[in-house]
């Protein structure tokens, strides 16, 4: 009887060593799938906040600059992304790096709009320099960040 239950377990491990491959590549292919949907999708937004840049620059008024500057970190913003997207899909490494490229992208971002409305005179000063501080702490932050984990990184692969 023991023997006939070990030749069961046999039997059901043999099928699970055959299903198991399938299965781990048919959600490979499902993964793929979905990353190459989402790359289109960003290459997509990218694409339109061009566009949206390249008519405000072509009907340019003095309102347009912040838009335009906005814009066009908006889509480094976005970029970024597609390069974290893109090493999904080669199957590297994930690294933080491009996400901490993004927060100092997106704090400077915040940094040169709140500047030139500041500027502009279409905000509050208090306000403004509030939040220019806090852009700028935030940028500290993630660039202290970035050099820890590159330490580490470094540790890690001697």
């Amino acid at each position: 009887m023991a023997d006939k239950m070990s030749r069961a377990d046999q039997g059901k491990e043999f099928r699970r060593s055959i299903i198991i491959p399938y299965i781990n590549r048919f959600l490979t292919v499902v993964d793929d799938v979905i990353l190459i949907w989402v790359a289109l999708g960003i290459i997509g937004v990218a694409f339109l906040l061009m566009l949206e840049a390249l008519t405000d620059f072509i009907n340019y008024n003095v309102h347009s600059i912040s838009h335009i500057i906005s814009d066009l970190m908006f889509v480094l913003i976005i970029m970024e992304l597609f390069r974290q997207v893109m090493r999904q899909i080669n199957r590297h490494a994930f690294s933080l790096n491009p996400f901490i490229f993004i927060g100092v992208i997106a704090s400077i971002r915040g940094i040169l709009l709140t500047q030139m409305k500041l500027g502009m005179g279409e905000s509050e000063w208090q306000s403004a320099v509030t939040q220019l501080a806090i852009h700028s702490v935030i940028v500290l932050v993630l660039v202290g960040g970035l050099y820890v984990y590159s330490k580490v990184r470094k540790d890690e692969d001697s």
